[in-house]
């Protein structure tokens, strides 16, 4: 870990503040930064996170990477990754709408998840994808419609349509929420998951199946193209509960069912017909 190392280095980088100067900027004793910057202490993680965000760094940065090897331009890739994860002019949403000028929800089918990933800001690539308006929606939003692939989000089946609420800004996603993540760089590309922010501490966010045969998993924010929130979908099966829980339901409503026959035999009307 190269934390104390670093911390002397941008201290020194930004015009030399001594030690208690600074400490007066995090809040924090001379003393803490001197022990931090010697290696005989370790802050805690909200002084750690603190550090980093004074110095327009991450986390990972500030701890496993030596700083004083790196260009002033790669030292202002937080900022940029700051900017990009607010949506602030970094990202390009391509959209369509209808004569009336009407917002349409594309639909993007398996088959064209590949093309997805690169045409996903072509306004032409996302003019030929189908299009559909779904008038039980809230308006005012932008939605987009994708297909479902694989069990990993049971009880959704595979080939279930989702429909997803466009996220601008990244941060503000809250850990658990369900939405669909368009990814660059992997071979799945668009992914249905529960989605954990970890972007302040590790510059990732982590994605969990609904089925834990799945294991979760880490994307770098960077790789991250779009996000669309669950807000519906569309299915040909009825979804079932998975696993313990319907076994559960299962020995409930059999035992319901013996409860009945009994007050059957007893000459008494079922609860279903009283």
């Amino acid at each position: 870990m190269f934390f104390g190392k670093n911390l002397r280095y941008l201290r020194e980088k930004n015009g030399k503040p001594s030690q208690e100067k600074l400490g007066k900027q995090l809040g924090i004793t001379r003393s803490a930064i001197s022990s931090y910057e010697d290696g005989r202490a370790e802050p805690k993680f909200d002084t750690l996170n603190n550090i980093a965000n004074h110095f327009n760094v991450t986390v990972d940065q500030l701890l496993n990477v030596d700083l004083s090897k790196l260009s002033d331009e790669q030292l202002k890739q937080k900022k940029n990754l700051d900017r990009y994860l607010k949506g602030e002019n970094l990202r390009v949403l391509a959209i369509t709408t209808d004569k009336k000028e009407n917002e349409n929800i594309e639909f993007v089918p398996v088959k064209a998840s590949a093309g997805y990933t690169a045409g996903y800001a072509d306004a032409d690539y996302i003019s030929e994808l189908p299009k559909y308006h779904l008038p039980f929606l809230p308006k005012g939003r932008t939605y987009r419609a994708f297909e479902v692939k694989g069990d990993s989000m049971l009880p959704l089946s595979p080939r279930s349509i989702v429909i997803g609420e466009y996220v601008e800004d990244f941060k503000s996603i809250k850990d658990g929420m369900v939405g669909i993540v368009v990814i660059r760089n992997m071979s799945e590309g668009i992914v249905l998951k529960k989605i954990y922010n970890r972007v302040a501490q590790y510059g990732v966010f982590v994605l969990k199946s609904t089925n834990l045969a799945y294991a979760p998993y880490e994307i770098p924010a960077e790789n991250v193209i779009e996000i669309w929130k669950f807000a519906a979908f569309i299915s040909k099966e009825f979804p079932e509960d998975p696993g313990a829980i319907n076994d559960l339901k299962e020995a409930f409503w059999r035992l319901e069912d013996e409860m009945r026959n009994l007050k059957g035999n007893q000459g008494q009307d079922p609860p279903f017909l009283s």
